[in-house]
Order: structure tokens, then sequence, then C-alpha cells
């Protein structure tokens, strides 16, 4: 190889070194990191995904935003992530129910679940039963005793809407204990609590979440049980709905959760896995956590995460084919 061959290989190898150092520049400073939340401000995503951004982009060096993309039922924020580039600088913050449910129940929505990988939770919470105050149950068997005795005139049950995981809970909740329930639907959580409150529905599956806490401790809402197999840490003295003799391994959680396209390279995907993991474990996010109500963040790989994520998925769906839930 002779001087001039070998002063062009280098001087081309010069030129592929800094157009790759400008590469990851532009990612790193021209083009932020976005956390495209499928809420408006304000729910527990959208304020889980706000303490993720300053530890995330002080570990990574590269500027993070978060943006709302609200609307049917998250599926307009994930449509809008699955359409971006595939270079891993767009993630989705919605809740992994919503993400498996919306196809299901809602025509329009085209996307799959497999069309996302999920890279960790950020906000995981128990769903709890709670009625308004004027009933005065002393558990679970004894609601759904009242509830069998009034037949097809059953309680009335809030949620979000037809196909909502709230939805979903209520009629696996209603085929296992027998009872006839009427599902009355609201815009979200939040008017859902507020017809608790006013008394004009009966009963809910509600995230457990600060504001839902502080109405059980000021005996606004009484907690019937907690759809989980060990009590939630912030109601103790209250059962899992499984310690009653009506159901058994009705196990049901609102997580809130960070994903990216699976057109995202695997070795990109693990890296964010890896950086937000390194986030959520750390001692200021588990202190949001707590003082939210929220249940600790369980650190998972990426293998572990794809399991957790399909076995979900799996669950859903045996129950919407069990309703005979059809996208409308």
């Amino acid at each position: 190889m002779n001087m001039h061959t070998r002063s062009l290989l280098h001087l081309a190898s010069s030129v592929l070194a800094a157009i790759a150092l400008q590469g990851t520049a532009a990612a790193q400073a021209g083009k932020p990191l976005v956390l495209r939340v499928a809420y408006p401000p304000g729910g527990p995503a959208d304020v889980a995904a706000r303490k993720v951004q300053a530890p995330l982009q002080a570990l990574i060096g590269q500027t993070v935003i978060v943006d709302n993309t609200p609307g049917a039922s998250g599926s307009i924020g994930a449509t809008n992530v699955q359409n971006a580039p595939a270079d891993g600088q767009t993630l989705l913050v919605t809740t992994g129910n919503d993400l498996i449910l919306a196809p299901l129940a809602i025509a329009q929505v085209k996307y799959k679940p497999e069309s996302y990988r999920l890279l960790t939770p950020i906000f995981p919470a128990d769903f709890v039963l709670v009625t308004n105050a004027q009933h005065s149950f002393s558990g679970l068997d004894e609601l759904v005793e009242e509830a069998r005795k009034k037949g097809d005139k059953g309680f009335a049950v809030g949620s979000w809407g037809y196909g909502s995981a709230p939805y979903l809970v209520t009629a696996d909740f209603s085929a296992a204990t027998g009872t006839k329930l009427l599902d009355v639907p609201y815009k979200g959580a939040a008017p859902v609590m507020q017809a608790l409150l006013s008394q004009e529905i009966d009963m809910a599956f509600v995230p457990l979440a600060a504001s839902v806490l502080e109405h059980i401790r000021a005996g606004k809402l009484k907690p019937i049980g907690v759809a989980s197999t060990k009590r939630n840490p912030f109601l103790p003295n209250v059962p899992t709905l499984n310690e009653g003799k009506y159901l058994k391994n009705f196990v049901y959680s609102a997580w809130a959760a960070v994903f990216v396209s699976t057109s995202v390279p695997e070795a990109a995907a693990a890296k964010l896995n890896k950086d937000l993991v390194d986030v959520v474990r750390r001692e200021e996010f588990s202190r949001f956590l707590h003082e939210s109500a929220g249940l600790p963040v369980e650190p998972m790989t990426l293998s572990q995460a794809a399991d957790f994520y399909k076995s979900e998925m799996e669950k859903f769906r045996r129950i919407a084919r069990a309703i005979k839930l059809e996208p409308q």
C-alpha cells in the first residue's frame, strides 16, 4: 500500500468518525429525548414522567422533554409514537392497561400492543374496590350477597368508559361472583370519584392513589378489598378480595410505564431500559411513589419486562373474550 492510498484511507476514516460524532452530538444536543405522555397533564402517569425527566436528563447528558398527547384512551399518543422515527428518541408514557385494551374496544385504533416494547413501569398501583359512604358492608362477602339479592337491578358501578380497565375488572368481578352490576361510564378517574362521593353510584374499582387514600381515611369512601394477592401497605387493615369466599386469584393493578416502538433497534432499547431503571431505583423516585400511594417499582431487564407485558396482554385478552368485548 503506497503513501497516497494510506493517506486516502486515513482521510476517509477521519471523515466517517466525524460524521458519527456529529450524529451522536445531534441526538444528544440537537434532538431531545421525548417522553410522549398519552394523557393530559396532572394525572399519575404524567406526574411520574415529570419525576423521571430531570434525573434521566442528567444521567444521559441529553435534553429530555415531556409532551402530552392525550385522547381516545391513550391511543392517540400511542399511534404518534408508533409513527415516529425508529431512533429511540420518542418514548411513550401510558398505562399498560390502556395500551392493551384500546385496540380491543375502539374500532379506529389500528396499532397492535405487540408493536411496543415495555422499558419499565414507573407508577404501579393496586385496584381497590370502594363503595360510597351510604353503604356499610362489613366486607366483600356481604356486598356480593346484597348484590345477588338485587338481581337484575344491581349496584351501579363507575368506570371510565366501555373497554377501560375498570370496565373489564368490573365485568370479571361480576362473572366470578355471579352478580349483575350496572356500568355507569364517566370521562375519567376524577369524575368517578366525585360520583362516589355524591352517592350517584354505589361502588367502583379505582387505582389506589393519594386522593383515594385521603377519602378513605376521612371516612368518605369505604374500602371493601384490594385486587391483589397481598394487602396493600397503605391499607394494611383492608383485606384482599381473595380473602373472601367468592374470589380467588383476582389480581389487577394499574401500571403507568414507559414504552418504545419495537422498530427501535434492540441495542438502543436495552440502553433506554438500563437508564430508566437506574432512575426509578433511586431513593428520590421511591419517595415520590410512597408519597403518592404508588407501589414500589420492581427493576426489570428488557427480557423480564417483555415477559410481564406478555402476561398482561394474555390476561386482558382472555377477559375481553369472556365478556365478548367488541370494538365500537
